[in-house]
């Protein structure tokens, strides 16, 4: 039987720093946008939006899901679920009322914005890093070597910040959606794509991962079980966020973003 941490959390004092960090960034901006934005309720939910993603962040990596992470690769992919589609749409979400505008940013920066937000740019971006760091090398690279680790969670919170950008900005925006139609397809681009590794992962006849079989009191046996479980984790809770998504693209009006939808 697998010996799990069930009540170990495991405190990260440079992921701790870092998000400390940057709550303190965004608070300074957004203390210095309030007055533009004009809407104490607004405001106040970009606030506690942007908030509640990194308090996600901080639970999936710190927490005992994160601390059982090379025990069980069921837990790494709840990980991965929390970073991709809870923690990443919550910064999105708090953080667009206030970066919307991106005038601000130095015209490098501007530039690599634009570019990134478009949507199929976006869509690709986001595909390309769960597939890779899904693939068995750079996978089991994660799991030996804690600073790949880090730029793996790292590529998954940036990689599906950029996803979610286009569908949550306003069609207006930079790298926003026009229309319900484009929203919806572009959910389902992004569905089909997870869907199918979740699948392929979930019904492999062979463990992808050995460093899960290889973990005391676990076999090839309980490590494919524990991949089907993933696999599973993987497509539920996504497919149930992608349908959300497709819902309130569908009420809003084709004007107005899931953003306004959601105020």
């Amino acid at each position: 039987m697998i010996d799990l941490f069930v009540w170990e959390w495991e405190w990260q004092l440079p992921l701790f720093v870092a998000l400390v960090a940057v709550e303190v960034g965004f608070f300074t901006l957004w203390a210095r946008s309030t007055v533009r934005l004009r809407n104490a309720r607004q405001s106040a939910a970009a606030l506690a939006l942007f908030t509640s993603g990194l308090v996600v962040v901080a639970l999936a990596v710190m927490s005992p899901i994160g601390a059982n992470d090379e025990r069980l690769l069921s837990m790494h992919m709840l990980e991965h679920d929390l970073l991709m589609w809870f923690a990443a749409p919550l910064l999105v979400l708090g953080a667009i009322p206030l970066l919307a505008d991106e005038s601000w940013l130095p015209a490098p920066l501007r530039r690599a914005f634009v570019f990134l937000t478009r949507p199929v740019v976006a869509w690709t971006v986001s595909t390309l890093l769960l597939w890779v760091w899904h693939a068995p090398p750079a996978y089991g690279l994660a799991l030996t070597n804690v600073a790949v680790h880090g730029v793996e969670h790292a590529c998954y919170l940036v990689g599906y910040s950029i996803y979610w950008w286009p569908l949550i900005a306003a069609p207006s925006a930079t790298g926003g959606l026009k229309s319900s139609a484009a929203r919806v397809g572009y959910i389902l681009a992004g569905a089909t794509q997870s869907g199918l590794l979740a699948a392929l992962l979930t019904f492999a006849g062979s463990v992808w991962y050995p460093h899960y079989s290889l973990v005391p009191g676990a076999s090839v046996t309980t490590a494919l079980a524990d991949q089907r479980v993933a696999g599973a984790l993987m497509l539920y809770p996504g497919a149930i966020l992608f349908l959300v998504a497709a819902v309130l693209t569908i009420r809003a009006p084709a004007a107005e973003s899931i953003a306004t939808a959601t105020r």
